[in-house]
Formats: C-alpha cells, structure tokens, sequence
C-alpha cells in the first residue's frame, strides 16, 4: 500500500508547494482535490493546455503519482439540469485525469435534498452513473464512488452500483463515514472488497451520523489498525489517502503539522 494526501488539507498551495510537501515527507502520491484556494480546479492555469501538460512534467519529475483526482460530482438531485452539469463536471476532471495519467475519479452519493425521498434519489442516482460509467469507459477513467453522506455504508454504496449496468464503477472507502453510521470495518470490507480503489483515512474522537470531529491522525477513536488489516488481507495495494478536511473547516490544525503527522504515525501500520 502507498501514502497520499488530499489538497483539500493544504487548501492555499499552489502545485509547487503541495508536490514540495508530498516529497519532503515521502509521500507516494497527491490526490488533487484543492489547489491555490479553489475547488474548480480546471480554472486554473495549471490544469490548462500547456499549463496541464507543464504540471503533469513538476509531478512526475518528482517521482510522485497522482493518486485520484476529487471531484463534488453526484446525481441524487431529481434535476435534468443538475444532472447534465454533474456529467460535465465530471468529463473536465477526468480530461485532467488523463492528462496526468491518473486512474480515477472520485464522485458522491451525495445528501438526499429534504425536498425529495430516498426512493427518488435513488432513480436519479442510477441513471447519473449509468450516463457517467459510459462516458468513463469511452475515457478510459474509473469513476470511484465515496462511502460519505447519505451513501456512507456499504449496502447503501452496493445499493446504487447493483442498479447500474456498467461494471466500470468503484469504490472510495472513507473509514470514518461508514464507522461514524454504525457499520463494522468488518461489514463495510466484506460487502465492497471488490469495488474498493481507493481509501480515505482520518481520524475522528467525536462522531455519530450527524457529525465528526477531526483530531490529528491516531488521537481518535476510528479502527485505522483494523481496516488497515483488512485491506492487507485482501491485498489492497492501493493509495491509503489522508483527507485532512482544512478547506472545509479552516480551524482545525495547519497542513505544516497534520500532513507531517499522518506519514509519521502510518509507518506503524
């Protein structure tokens, strides 16, 4: 297994800064999540034209992967509109994907809008993936689809991948939101063993449905060992990301100290 991080934890780097920091910590790989202040990515000169091809040389020079790139894609809005935007938000990403030889794309579930049901959701959620997984498979990118929000466990995940056609579909594990739902790492590994691409670890001391905490990696309560051993079991060879939320929650502690951290105590694993 490889160490990544998410951008989202060093919000305010530019590419330089983050490939500096995932070097001098010996990380493997950069999930590209948030880049100097913006979640929309392909804004950005780096992620354009030669400026896309300009990044993709800085990463690979340094002898570092791009692990997945983040996206805010999901489908669970009963919206035509909302579902062609979410399809072309996610042909830019995974155009960028590509272009930094980068296998994956993560995407949502999403929150279920209290205006409408699970069931409606649900309809929704299926024909976004069945358009999205057919356009993946034409762009050679595997859409990766998160244990988070109202799909944070494994039978809700399987629920939405047993009702699309494609194959071309897989899994992000985010060990704390399906903990935080009340699902054994036990249960969640067994039911998506085989979808699993990638891993999101954090650390989480408080947390229930409706909320977590984030202390730094090993002061929480999350069995990190276990689902750790379980994806050695099952050998997982995969990214065991670290998706230190600073952009959504900028009180928490700076990436100079959490980024460090997670590669320091991950050894032990």
């Amino acid at each position: 297994m490889k160490l990544s991080f998410s951008t989202l934890g060093c919000p305010h780097y530019n590419m330089e800064q983050i490939i500096e920091m995932a070097v001098k910590n010996k990380y493997h790989g950069i999930e590209i999540r948030t880049v100097s202040s913006t979640v929309e990515i392909s804004t950005l000169e780096a992620f354009k034209g030669s400026g896309l091809t300009e990044t993709d040389k800085k990463i690979k020079d340094s002898g570092l992967e791009v692990a997945c790139i983040g996206t805010g894609v999901n489908f669970c809005t009963a919206s035509k509109e909302h579902q062609e935007k979410a399809l072309e938000s996610a042909k830019v990403s995974m155009h960028i994907a590509n272009a930094l030889d980068c296998k994956y794309i993560r995407t949502f579930g999403g929150p279920v809008p209290t205006t409408q049901g699970f069931i409606e959701s649900l309809k929704w959620t299926w024909e976004g993936y069945q358009k999205l997984c057919e356009m993946a498979e034409s762009m050679g990118v595997l859409p990766l689809l998160e244990t988070h929000d109202d799909f944070s466990t494994s039978a809700r995940v399987k629920e939405v991948i047993d009702g699309i056609e494609s194959r071309q579909i897989g899994v992000v594990w985010d060990i704390v939101h399906s903990v935080r739902f009340g699902e054994s790492p036990q249960d969640t590994y067994d039911t998506l063993k085989d979808y699993i691409r990638h891993v999101h670890v954090k650390d989480a001391l408080d947390f229930s449905p409706k909320h977590a905490d984030f202390p730094l990696t090993g002061e929480g309560k999350i069995p990190i060992a276990e689902c750790i051993a379980l994806l050695k079991a099952g050998g997982y060879d995969g990214y065991l990301s670290f998706e230190w939320e600073k952009f959504w929650h900028p009180e928490i502690p700076e990436p100079e100290i959490a980024i460090p951290h997670y590669a320091n105590v991950m050894l032990k694993y």
